[in-house]
């Protein structure tokens, strides 16, 4: 039989990563001593605190996977620390296992509803505990895959494919946003229309593929040439458009240019020397972002063309 006293919560620890702790919760320190040698025993590193606040806070910090709640503790107690962990945000996986000596149907329904996976006896034999033990980290493991292919399916929904920049939706989205946190705040916000000159002939006279390359490291030099708070996206085919918070008319042109002219030294493939990219830039910045995104995208547009239309390898504003 487990030798337990009649108050007990055991909390299984599933990190991120492969290795695997478990956190132990009782204020009883013969208990923690115990269930210290069962967790070490199956392979796991043991981790104890003996209050249910240091055990949620734990659990806050993204540690905690699993728990056996120890239902009554000093302060807060086993069902406290429950119900505060399902209050937490939805990717912080816990597998709660509730170990007590109460056995009563009305007790074990209480602690289901406040949110335990799981609930044992303090009679519960070592075999039974750990083969409890094991079905919790399991399904703590499999939570976590799934949240992870779930955060990772988010991120390829708005993410290009080939060149690792927001998508077109996804940049839309990033323009509205800051076009509203720029009417909150009153302040300018600018954006760039780019398209490459001449993307057409590079494909049909390289091949696509090294069409492809273009777009990288194109992309590429986007990414360095922006600030941290820029958002840049492939808006389509070989044109991109780059969001500018809170940035005015001439610091917009200022990094137009600035990218211009870093496109005609930009090398693609080594072994073709005579391969030169540049690009044609259209700014348009609105003050106090008075403009809606598809009006301030329009505006750029027609900078782009204008652009275009004069020689290409310039930056035109839409003024």
């Amino acid at each position: 039989m487990f030798p337990l006293h009649n108050r007990l919560i055991l909390m299984l620890i599933l990190p991120i990563g492969d290795n695997m702790k478990i956190l132990i919760v009782d204020d009883d320190p013969i208990n923690l001593k115990i269930l210290s040698k069962v967790v070490s025993d199956l392979g796991y590193d043991p981790i104890t605190v003996n209050n249910g606040t240091d055990a949620l806070e734990s659990i806050k910090q993204k540690e905690c996977s699993v728990v056996l709640l120890d239902w009554m503790m000093p302060g807060m107690d086993g069902i406290e620390v429950c119900r505060g962990i399902r209050m937490l945000d939805d990717e912080n996986v816990c597998y709660i296992i509730i170990n007590s000596a109460r056995e009563g149907s009305d007790d074990i329904s209480r602690a289901l509803k406040a949110g335990a996976n799981d609930y044992i006896s303090k009679n519960t034999d070592l075999v039974e505990l750990k083969a409890r033990i094991g079905a919790g980290v399991r399904t703590a493991r499999l939570e976590r895959k799934l949240i992870d292919l779930n955060n990772r399916l988010k991120y390829l929904v708005r993410i290009d494919s080939l060149t690792g920049l927001l998508n077109h939706a996804a940049i839309l989205k990033e323009l509205s946003m800051e076009l509203d946190r720029g009417r909150r705040d009153a302040t300018p916000t600018s954006i760039l229309m780019l398209d490459l000159d001449r993307f057409k002939t590079v494909n049909d006279t390289y091949g696509h593929q090294t069409g492809d390359e273009v777009l990288i490291r194109f992309s590429d030099l986007l990414t360095q040439s922006c600030r941290s708070f820029d958002r840049i996206g492939r808006y389509g085919g070989e044109e991109f458009l780059i969001v500018l918070p809170r940035t005015e008319e001439e610091e917009c042109i200022t990094i137009g240019n600035r990218i211009r002219t870093q496109t005609e030294t930009l090398q693609i493939v080594n072994e073709i020397n005579n391969l030169r990219i540049t690009c044609s830039i259209g700014c348009c910045t609105t003050v106090n972002s008075e403009k809606h995104s598809f009006s301030l995208i329009a505006a750029a547009d027609s900078a782009l063309f204008r652009a275009k239309k004069a020689g290409r390898n310039l930056v035109k504003s839409c003024k």
